[in-house]
């Protein structure tokens, strides 16, 4: 007797305007089961789970959960219906602690002392595997545990049906192993799970079936046993092929950016970036490799400007006929862009005073920068829309397309390629390297190997704060970059 499914898509449509994000929209959920959703960024995949989870109004269609019609376009509707989802962009109250969090999603936003539901948290957090100090205020916690406590406040609020969209996007590979063994342990517990994901390999490790979608529409189903991962990638990407520009062979040129001495502490005030010194020459693909949580991010942020330096000093150029500085930080909403706004108000950001002229931005220079922004990189979205709608890959999207329109001098891009597909990483790559081409000087983050040295002509290692190589990429050795990464300077 074949099981009913848990939950169940039908004929479900969803346009922004123009743009048809979801097209005709039918597949299962069996219970007990990881289901993949795969696809490019822009596919579709994190606003058919925004319909399931009441966000979005479907304009056709509907979804059943345990065999019953859901009320579409209530969240709350879904909530009561057993479906929780956990967004890229955690949601969680940074001033407060783990517990406190949890208490404002059970009770009603009323926070509750801790011996109130501590044993059934406590129990909770055992059965799933989970290793969170629910004492500690979340902004003292890791990505990971931050991560941890979302799912875990989604569960203890009852979800039956847990939607996580890009999980493994903030992770590094033994956290994205720790958080496999936690899907593993939910499923088991008579939960299903929906991993929205671009990344194949890891969809094949730990996933019951998948579930491909291109643009907007479902073009494969069924079991991720025996499936053939060239036919999938080519169910994701189509017949197209992606090559990323190789390293710019020209010769560096002057100094654009100067890091001297350079101590960074980290919002708890614990110095994480020791003594970083170097530079990086115009016509150069510099890229900063390390396990994330050993200080790059807090570097970056430091030479973008959004942290305060303990010591040292960065020095970058401020007197070049073109835009001197682009940085492209880690966090896009918020950060980089804001998320309310449409992409024409974003464009601009950080560019007013240039393009205001007497002191008024002219329409029609905003939309002509949109435009310019908007084709650069093909981003996908309806003029009238926040920016907030848009998927990862279009949100880095924007970001480079503005923030390369200008033809800066320096370029610095903190983790540009994290939770991007196949094609926009491999797209973003290329702009970077065709900046340096032409003489620019670019400053990467990133945690991918074999990804920077097939762009970078230097690499920086770092390792507990400190950056402990600085090596030639065409010279380097994955293994030894491997063994820097993770053991510093013992391994040299």
């Amino acid at each position: 007797m074949q099981t009913r499914p848990l939950v169940r898509f039908r004929g479900v449509n969803k346009s922004f305007g123009a743009l048809q994000a979801n097209v005709d929209v039918s597949f299962d959920l069996r219970p007990g089961a990881i289901l993949a959703l795969l696809g490019e960024n822009g596919a579709g995949k994190s606003t058919i789970m925004n319909v399931l989870a009441g966000l979005y109004v479907p304009d056709s269609g509907h979804i059943e959960v345990d065999g019953e019609r859901l009320a579409l376009g209530s969240p709350r509707a879904s909530v009561a219906a057993g479906v929780g989802m956990v967004h890229q962009q955690f949601r969680l109250v940074e001033s407060l602690s783990g517990f406190e969090n949890i208490s404002l999603a059970l009770h009603g936003g009323r926070i509750l002392q801790p011996r109130s539901a501590d044993a059934k948290l406590k129990a909770l957090m055992e059965e799933l595997g989970f290793n969170i100090d629910l004492a500690t205020p979340v902004h003292a916690m890791s990505l990971a545990r931050r991560q941890q406590l979302e799912i875990l406040r989604t569960i203890a609020a009852g979800a039956r049906v847990l939607v996580l969209d890009e999980p493994t996007s903030v992770l590094s590979a033994v956290e994205t192993h720790g958080l496999f063994a936690i899907m593993r342990r939910i499923v088991a517990s008579g939960r299903s799970v929906i991993l929205i994901s671009h990344k194949l390999t890891e969809v094949l490790e730990v996933a019951d079936e998948v579930v491909v979608m291109r643009s907007g529409r479902v073009v494969h189903k069924g079991p991720t046993a025996g499936a053939d991962p060239d036919a999938l990638s080519r169910h994701i990407v189509g017949d197209r092929s992606f090559v990323t520009d190789a390293r710019p062979e020209r010769a560096a040129g002057e100094i654009v950016l100067r890091v001297d001495k350079l101590d960074v502490a980290d919002h708890r005030g614990a110095t994480v970036v020791h003594g970083a010194d170097f530079a990086v020459r115009g016509g150069e693909v510099v890229a900063i490799l390390g396990v994330t949580g050993n200080g790059q991010t807090e570097l970056m942020e430091a030479i973008g400007g959004l942290r305060r330096p303990v010591s040292g000093q960065v020095e970058a150029p401020r007197h070049n006929k073109r835009r001197a500085f682009a940085y492209i930080p880690a966090q896009h909403l918020g950060t980089a862009l804001a998320p309310g706004l449409v992409l024409r108000e974003n464009a601009i950001l950080g560019h007013q005073r240039r393009l205001g002229g007497r002191g008024w931005l002219q329409r029609h220079v905003l939309n002509a920068r949109a435009g310019h922004v908007k084709g650069r990189f093909g981003v996908r979205i309806d003029e009238h829309e926040p920016v907030r709608r848009l998927s990862g890959g279009n949100l880095q999207r924007v970001v480079l397309g503005r923030e390369l329109l200008d033809d800066p001098s320096l370029i610095v891009a903190d983790y540009p390629t994290r939770g991007l597909d196949v094609a926009s990483a491999a797209q973003i790559r290329s702009a970077l390297v065709a900046a340096a081409s032409k003489g620019a000087g670019v400053l990467l983050s990133s945690e991918e190997i074999s990804e920077s040295l097939a762009i970078a002509t230097r690499v920086l290692v770092m390792h507990g704060g400190e950056v402990v190589a600085d090596l030639p990429a065409a010279e380097a050795d994955r293994e030894r970059i491997g063994r820097l990464m993770t053991r510093g300077r013992e391994a040299q």
